[in-house]
């Protein structure tokens, strides 16, 4: 079916051909050499504000105090966060860091949920209607795009008993919804998953307002940067924990991911043949058909005076033979045989 918003003469990008390939590590490496290198520099900048945060925070401290006394510049890291989500860019968490540098703990909190609340807003808009039509081929060419749409639609995460539990009156998409909020799906990614999906719009900004507080961890451990005590127990404790909480995400991720992308792949293995069967059916069914054809115009070669043979009406030719008076009164009584 053709949607609303389709160009004419354009394909439906709800019935394209699903193209899963398996993913092979050069391909990967020579075909997203600049995204790997601007991954490398957002490491690299997040590792050395971790291991050199006192020279970050002295070297950003005036800038920092001259946003903090501007009437409105709260504002500007609210911007930001809303432009790195058009597309969804690297940067979210250094900047929740420097919101907890900058303002503390509950104003810096209070800066970067606005920032993040209107740039997934902005961003479930650009795919439900700019972006639609590639976020779709993506999902179905894509391996890895593929797999965490089906984990996000499958809602199989280990927080669903607990939320099955919570919320009993929710219906199952909402649920989902939720859960994958709540969950280490990254979140633009899911906000470009439930635009496509047909989400209800309330249900994705309730979920996405509800799940704020998970960017309060980042912006204490900006806090905790900006502290200048000695006395960094408590922030070694927090990094260890968001460490190994991120390691254990990333595992049970990898492994859903794995599970699923085979999945995809035998149901496309599945799709191909019997796709390959159609073809070879109708190939059957045409090759009879030209056959027959065949057979038929032999008939009419060779032997053209038999009885079941009836000339075509369009190869009556206009002789004098067949104009004859009698020949008129004949064919007037039988009309049919010259439609």
């Amino acid at each position: 079916m053709a949607s609303k918003n389709q160009k004419p003469g354009q394909p439906d990008p709800e019935e394209e051909e699903y193209d899963y390939r398996d993913v092979q590590c050069g391909v990967q490496l020579t075909g997203r050499v600049a995204w790997w290198i601007l991954g490398l520099v957002v490491i690299a900048l997040s590792a050395a504000i971790v291991i050199r945060h006192d020279q970050v925070v002295n070297a950003i401290r005036p800038a920092s105090e001259k946003i903090r006394d501007l009437p409105a510049g709260f504002l500007i890291p609210i911007v930001i966060l809303i432009i790195i989500s058009f597309p969804p860019l690297f940067g979210h968490e250094i900047i929740a860091l420097l919101c907890g540098v900058v303002y503390g703990l509950w104003i810096g909190f209070t800066v970067v949920a606005a920032g993040t609340f209107l740039g997934e807003i902005g961003t479930w808009y650009a795919f439900k209607y700019a972006f639609r039509r590639k976020a779709v081929k993506l999902e179905r060419t894509n391996i890895n795009y593929g797999a965490l749409a089906r984990l996000t639609r499958d809602g199989g995460f280990l927080v669903w008993p607990l939320f099955q539990s919570l919320m009993p009156t929710l219906t199952a998409s909402s649920k989902v919804v939720l859960i994958v909020r709540f969950s280490v799906i990254p979140s633009h990614f899911s906000t470009a998953v439930f635009s496509t999906c047909n989400v209800k719009f309330w249900y994705f900004a309730v979920a996405t307002f509800a799940t704020l507080p998970k960017q309060i961890i980042l912006v204490y451990v900006g806090v905790l940067f900006a502290q200048k005590s000695k006395n960094n127990t408590i922030n070694d404790i927090v990094l260890v924990i968001t460490f190994l909480i991120t390691v254990a995400a990333g595992a049970y991720i990898y492994n859903k991911m794995r599970l699923t992308k085979r999945l995809l792949l035998d149901e496309q293995a599945a799709r191909l043949d019997a796709k390959k069967r159609n073809s070879i059916q109708d190939f059957d069914f045409q090759f009879d058909v030209d056959a027959r054809e065949r057979d038929d115009q032999w008939q009419r070669e060779s032997r053209p005076d038999s009885p079941s043979y009836v000339t075509p009406p369009m190869q009556a030719g206009w002789t004098e033979e067949t104009h004859e008076m009698g020949d008129i009164a004949r064919h007037r009584a039988h009309p049919q045989e010259f439609i």
